[in-house]
């Protein structure tokens, strides 16, 4: 039996389901193993002494009736506070739609009385938009080739540190594999 099935064995031992061969086991185990057995101990300690407390752990006799008032009062303030919350809601979307009519109305208002106007509004707005979008692609394409350029050049420099860096890398990673491994008792 190794460690792992002994955790096993150990807690189906405190809920009473093994059987006389897996208790047989478990004891043998326990006696080859100073972990396993330090950790059994440790639960039996904590099982007597929840056993001993026990009148400590149980409820009041009023204890239902604590968690129904509890669970109303709950159920109260949660109706109480989506109802708040429904009528501001109410006046936010009243107010957003009322917004919504007189800016619309105005622009409207103005298509109606000068839709040259808007033609040329909208001509300019579209140029506008076109030449930040090509500033902004011009910016990101200089951002970029600078970002290339510098590392490159990093790269270039501590080419020997890297290889370094990656070879340790390696090395830490192989050894956190075994110290890990070893932990679990060499299963896996």
């Amino acid at each position: 039996m190794n460690c792992n099935e002994s955790q096993n064995y150990i807690m189906r031992y405190f809920d009473r389901d093994l059987n006389d061969i897996e208790q047989a086991k478990l004891k043998q185990h326990l006696k080859n193993c100073e972990k396993c057995s330090e950790e059994f101990t440790n639960m039996q300690q904590i099982f007597t002494e929840i056993e001993q407390d026990t009148e400590f752990l149980e409820p009041p006799e009023d204890f239902e009736l604590q968690v129904m008032n509890r669970i109303e009062k709950e159920a109260y303030m949660y109706q109480k506070q989506k109802n708040d919350n429904v009528f501001v809601y109410n006046i936010l979307l009243t107010a957003v739609s009322l917004i919504f009519v007189f800016v619309f109305g105005s622009i409207m208002w103005e298509v109606l009385n000068k839709p040259i106007g808007l033609i040329q509004q909208t001509h300019l707005t579209l140029e506008m938009v076109k030449d930040f979008i090509s500033a902004a692609l011009s910016m990101i394409k200089g951002l970029a080739i600078a970002v290339v350029g510098v590392t490159a050049s990093i790269y270039k420099t501590y080419y020997y540190a890297y290889m370094i860096l990656g070879i340790l890398l390696l090395v830490t990673q192989g050894l956190f594999i075994r110290m890990v491994k070893a932990g679990n008792g060499g299963t896996q």
